[in-house]
C-alpha cells in the first residue's frame, strides 16, 4: 500500500527501503504531499546509492532536480547575492568525511559509524553580508577550491590551520557575486562565484 498518512508512515516506508533519516530530512518529506514524498524516496537509491542515511541535502537534491510545483511557484530556489564574505566558520577547510555516509568527522570516528578511515575533503561555511541580510554561505569542494585558489591536494600539504587561514586570507572582507540555491534552513549552496 502507497499511501502515506503520517511521518510514521513516511518513517516505515523510508525503514523499508533500508534507510535511516535525519530528523530534518523526515520533516522536509513531511511537508510534502504522499506522492511527493513517495517520488523522493523512490529516486534516492538511483540519486545517492552509496548512501544509508538520507540527509537534507539528499532531499533538497531530489527537490531541486524534479518538477515540483513549489520550487517553481517559490521562485526562491536559485539566486544571485552581491556582498561580501564577513566570516569563514569553523569546520571550514581541509576536513574528512565518513566514507560510509558522508558526514564530517574528527579524528576517524564517525558518530553513526564508529571508528572509519577518513577521506580528505574540502569545503566552506561562510557568513555573506550583502547589506540587506545575511547568509550562510555552503561551498562543497570544486567551488571550495575555485573561490580560495587551491587544490586538495595542496591542501593536505599546507594541513587543515594553514589551509583555513589561506581561505580566510582569500575571502574575508571581499565583495564578491555568487549564484547558488537557497536551501531550507536559510543556507545558501554556491555554485558561481566571483570576485568584484
Amino acid at each position: 500500500m502507497e499511501y502515506l498518512p503520517s511521518s510514521e508512515g513516511i518513517l516505515k516506508k523510508v525503514l523499508g527501503y533500508g534507510y535511516q533519516i535525519h530528523p530534518e530530512a523526515l520533516k522536509i518529506l513531511e511537508s510534502l504531499d504522499d506522492e511527493k514524498a513517495l517520488e523522493v524516496l523512490g529516486s534516492f537509491s538511483a540519486r545517492f546509492p552509496e548512501a544509508i542515511v538520507i540527509e537534507i541535502k539528499h532531499v533538497e537534491g531530489i527537490l531541486e532536480k524534479s518538477p515540483f510545483k513549489k520550487a517553481a511557484e517559490t521562485g526562491e530556489f536559485r539566486l544571485k547575492l552581491s556582498g561580501k564574505v564577513t566570516q569563514i566558520y569553523d569546520g571550514s577547510g581541509l576536513i574528512q568525511r565518513c566514507p560510509k555516509c558522508n558526514r564530517w568527522i574528527i579524528d576517524n570516528f564517525c558518530m553513526v559509524h564508529s571508528d572509519v578511515e577518513g577521506i580528505w575533503d574540502l569545503r566552506i561555511k561562510a557568513r555573506f553580508d550583502d547589506g540587506k541580510e545575511r547568509y550562510t554561505l555552503i561551498f562543497k569542494k570544486d567551488m571550495t577550491e575555485k573561490s580560495a585558489d587551491i587544490t586538495l591536494e595542496e591542501a593536505k600539504k599546507l594541513g587543515e590551520a594553514a589551509t583555513l587561514e589561506r581561505m580566510r586570507e582569500t575571502l574575508i572582507g571581499k565583495h564578491f557575486e555568487i549564484g547558488g540555491v537557497k536551501l531550507k534552513g536559510g543556507n545558501f549552496l554556491v555554485n558561481d562565484i566571483r570576485e568584484v
